[in-house]
């Protein structure tokens, strides 16, 4: 039986399919890894801006002039709020918003943007998208293993794993079974 060969086959095609979801998921890994550092998902920004005195009328009229004069979509304003004699906020969604001085019209204007690539794989990685992804990503983690355990198992002799891959598989186990071990006695 050539089941070497056939191993080296299965091996070799599954990874060839395999290495762009491969890719994404390494990437938002490491991504998903540093969150206590930044957010993969979004960029925050804050920018000054001066669109001039606001109109007199009512707090309507004045978001209404904020919205048109910082070239906002309406769709996403959500309500504004007067924090002080002087000072309008504009809501928008997910947290973003303009703050504007209404008799001089300075103030700033804080945005949110996706980041481009992370935040199309972190959706996939962390399987956002539910249904019929949540089977792509089962049938990718069973090709893994089948990947983890050909690749394992198609060398022979001192070089299989019954030579020195053994101890490297060995190593391999160590690390998780290290961390366990540390997170569980401390």
């Amino acid at each position: 039986m050539r089941w070497r060969h056939l191993f080296r086959v299965v091996h070799r095609d599954i990874g060839y399919v395999a290495v762009a979801l491969t890719l994404a998921y390494c990437l938002s890994g490491i991504a998903v890894n540093h969150i206590d550092d930044w957010n993969p998902n979004y960029s925050y920004a804050e920018r000054s801006v001066d669109i001039g005195p606001l109109p007199a009328g009512s707090l309507s009229d004045k978001e209404a002039y904020v919205v048109t004069k910082l070239g906002l979509d309406r769709s996403q304003v959500r309500g504004h709020f007067q924090e002080t004699a002087t000072e309008l906020r504009v809501f928008l969604v997910e947290g973003q918003e303009a703050r504007v001085d209404m008799t001089t019209g300075r103030g700033s204007l804080k945005t949110i943007t996706k980041r481009a690539v992370f935040f199309e794989v972190n959706a996939l990685h962390l399987n956002n998208l539910k249904g019929i992804w949540t089977y792509v990503a089962d049938v990718f983690a069973l090709a893994l293993m089948i990947l983890a355990l050909t690749g394992m198992t198609m060398m022979k002799g001192d070089r299989g794993f019954l030579g020195r891959g053994k101890y490297f598989v060995g190593a391999g186990l160590l690390i998780p079974i290290g961390f366990l071990i540390y997170m569980y006695s401390a």
